[in-house]
């Protein structure tokens, strides 16, 4: 006999009980809309994360209504940041204040922060079943029909509307004709430590000329409780090293090896995956993709809770009104797609643009510089390093860096701030500047050499990147309207104080 969900026609089901499922799931049964979460896993359950909640995250907790059960949860509140270049520390830089967002940081791991969402959209109305494993979507006169596998059994549920939030290998993004892992693609791996030497909650960020594009990450929470992990991007032009764990190894023996010397291995090492290019279609008729299954994440720093968030509240409003007027059709679910462009997509593109770029190994010195240099001039001027760090969190508006006014306003003013940047130590100025140029002449050199020894395959990318570089330019890079420069505009019908 079927179970009462497989013969009920909900008004929404969401394949994936992930951040972006469960807020969808949270936004509409608030609304009263019938809402059906189907996963493949029980609850609790690990995921491959980093386990770090950004200010963007924290915020939109707060109009889930979950924010404060997750923050007494966390062990963990960070106002700064470590960011180290080949092992040395660069600098200490905090999250930006005077934006829409929260000035700190936490971490949860996504046992617990997950099972949270999904109990938030439960108490909000919505039904859960998991040990569903959704392998296809097919259409009726009157719904679409959720395929799905229950302990080998096949299973099947209606849903007037169905949100794939299934992840990065997406059965819902097939089904509107999307190629999966078909472009720029990170892997992580990750492992867990317990008594870990520290000083507090920390979050520590690793760049390095052995695993770029990509970054180390070390998060500590008040107990010595640490997330360790590596992420790099590739793509079919520049592939994934083949030695990736073996670099995380010794990642960890060469960076980590101080803090870690008395710590205990406390999980086995674990991967994951993200996509960071534009599928072929976020909708079609009767679906909508968020999160990871819509290739939301953030490219240039690869987060993706607050950004399948973000996509959630706007799938959320597309799909209460096409509710609302009976019609499910591609072209007014398309609303979903309009509310993104208008609010994240110049912000996305300009992220896909940077990691375009920086994609390709000949560049690694001339990126590594050009970072290095950025982060010396944030150590000597705070209003430049909270521009800085806002752009690379997020937490301003990355299309930011691409407005000559946002930047004339951010870079520093004082004289003194460029020439420490400079003068590093007591051998003067002159002695400086010649350093300087001469590091910026010989990545360049190196960069030149690189690409002429492999010419089509640089070629290739350097198409991609004029493309990519048009298409920003289509959207239009805007300065600030209003507040500090750059500030990240949080759209007017966001929802607050916890309402949908």
């Amino acid at each position: 006999m079927a179970h009462p969900t497989e013969q009920k026609t909900f008004d929404v089901i969401v394949a994936g009980a992930g951040p972006g499922g469960t807020s969808v799931a949270t936004f509409l049964a608030r609304r009263g809309v019938s809402t059906l979460v189907l996963d493949r896993a029980g609850f609790p359950r690990d995921k491959v994360c980093g386990d770090g909640l950004t200010p963007q995250a924290i915020y939109w907790l707060d109009r889930l209504g979950c924010a404060d059960e997750v923050l007494a949860e966390t062990k963990a509140c960070i106002k700064d940041c470590d960011l180290y270049m080949d092992g040395r520390r660069l600098l200490t830089g905090g999250f930006a204040k005077n934006t829409p967002y929260p000035d700190f940081a936490i971490l949860l791991d996504r046992r617990r922060f997950d099972h949270i969402l999904l109990r938030n959209a439960i108490d909000a109305g919505a039904q859960f079943e998991g040990g569903r494993t959704v392998r296809g979507v097919e259409h009726g006169r009157d719904a679409a029909h959720v395929i799905a596998d229950a302990d080998g059994r096949r299973v099947e549920y209606r849903g007037r509307i169905v949100i794939g939030a299934d992840g990065v290998s997406s059965a819902v993004s097939r089904h509107i004709g999307n190629t999966l892992k078909d472009g720029v693609m990170a892997v992580s791996l990750r492992t867990y430590y317990e008594r870990v030497e520290h000083d507090g909650s920390q979050i520590k960020v690793y760049f390095d000329h052995g695993f770029f594009p990509g970054y180390g990450w070390l998060f500590v929470d008040d107990s010595g409780f640490a997330n360790v992990g590596l992420g790099y991007a590739y793509d079919k032009s520049f592939p994934l090293m083949p030695n990736l764990r073996e670099m995380f190894l010794a990642f960890i023996e060469r960076d980590l090896g101080g803090m870690l010397r008395n710590a205990e291995q406390c999980g086995r090492i674990s991967g994951g995956a993200a996509a960071f290019y534009r599928p072929n279609a976020i909708v079609g008729d009767r679906v909508m993709l968020v999160g990871d299954a819509a290739n939301q994440a953030d490219p240039l720093n690869g987060g993706g809770i607050h950004k399948a968030m973000e996509g959630a509240s706007l799938a959320a409003d597309a799909a209460f009104h096409a509710l609302s007027v009976g019609d499910f059709s591609e072209q007014t679910l398309g609303l979903y797609e309009q509310l993104w462009q208008e609010s994240f997509e110049t912000d996305w593109r300009t992220a896909e643009f940077f990691l375009a770029v920086a994609k390709n190994p000949a560049l690694r010195d001339v990126c590594l510089f050009l970072l290095t240099q950025i982060g010396r001039l944030t150590s000597e001027d705070q209003r430049f390093q909270e521009f800085a760090s806002g752009v690379f969190s997020g937490t301003i508006a990355q299309s930011a860096c691409l407005s000559p006014l946002a930047l004339y306003k951010a870079f520093p003013k004082n004289p003194d701030t460029w020439l420490a940047l400079v003068q590093q130590d007591d051998s003067g100025v002159a002695a400086g500047s010649a350093r300087l140029i001469g590091g910026a002449a010989g990545s360049l050199t190196r960069a030149a050499t690189r690409i002429v020894r492999d010419p089509l395959r640089n070629l290739d990318w350097g198409l991609d990147v004029a493309v990519k570089a048009v298409q920003l330019a289509q959207l239009g890079v805007e300065g600030p309207a209003h507040g500090p420069v750059g500030e990240r505009r949080v759209p007017a019908w966001a929802p607050a104080n916890g309402k949908a």
